[in-house]
């Protein structure tokens, strides 16, 4: 016991562990909050939110383990490498956080604790203004259009009157379908929604539209 209060740099005193692993817990939990308050779309998943935070804290123990010890180091990688991961990530932006997470937690693991804890909160705005601002997006004003008609549409008219209320558009794709209605797919570019769902309300009885719907590009590749 008379160790065990001891921060002496030449040895892992057990308060040393336990004090890494609740400052990389704290780190892992700041940045777990940060993904999920900046995360946009459907595939929130909570168990991620629980591999943010562990990833850091296994990190730092592993860094605990293995400091100045490099057959140690060996020994782990090896056992890492039999592990697989076949869970898919939809968002690559998750990917960051988790390697933030590691990060972290090796910082912790290493005792620099001065990098963690003010690389944390300054990594965290970052993410948080990146996403409040949408930084890198190309397709915040973009939407799907699917139509329905019940005759064949006059696509110059349709395209013209969209045209007039500065609203981008582009045919992706038509067809028809079993009760021998069509069925058009449009690119359309414009400000907002609203301005695209009054132009196809305004337009509607004089293309024979019997249904629409209409798609944000922005968040399409997170369900």
């Amino acid at each position: 016991m008379q160790n065990f209060f001891s921060f002496s740099p030449t040895e892992i005193s057990g308060a040393v562990v336990i004090f890494n692993i609740l400052l990389a817990s704290g780190i892992s939990l700041i940045i777990a909050f940060t993904h999920k308050k900046t995360h946009s779309g459907l595939s929130y998943s909570s168990s991620f939110f629980a591999t943010v935070v562990l990833v850091g804290v296994i990190t730092c123990v592993i860094l605990i383990i293995v400091q100045n010890n490099v057959f140690g180091a060996l020994g782990i990688l090896g056992a890492f490498a039999l592990i697989r991961f076949r869970t898919i990530i939809k968002e690559t932006r998750d990917i960051a956080f988790v390697f933030f997470s590691l990060a972290e937690g090796a910082a912790v693991g290493l005792n620099h604790y001065s990098t963690a804890i003010i690389s944390t909160p300054l990594i965290c705005l970052l993410a948080y203004i990146l996403y409040k601002f949408n930084f890198g997006s190309k397709s915040a004003s973009k939407f799907v259009l699917i139509i329905s008609t019940r005759s064949p549409l006059n696509e110059e008219s349709f395209r013209e009157q969209f045209k007039q209320r500065k609203i981008g558009l582009a045919l992706l794709n038509s067809k028809k379908l079993q009760d021998n209605s069509l069925e058009y797919v449009f690119s359309v570019q414009a400000k907002d929604m609203t301005i695209v769902n009054k132009t196809i309300n305004e337009i509607s009885p004089s293309h024979s539209i019997t249904k629409h719907d209409l798609i944000s590009g922005r968040e399409s590749v997170d369900y």
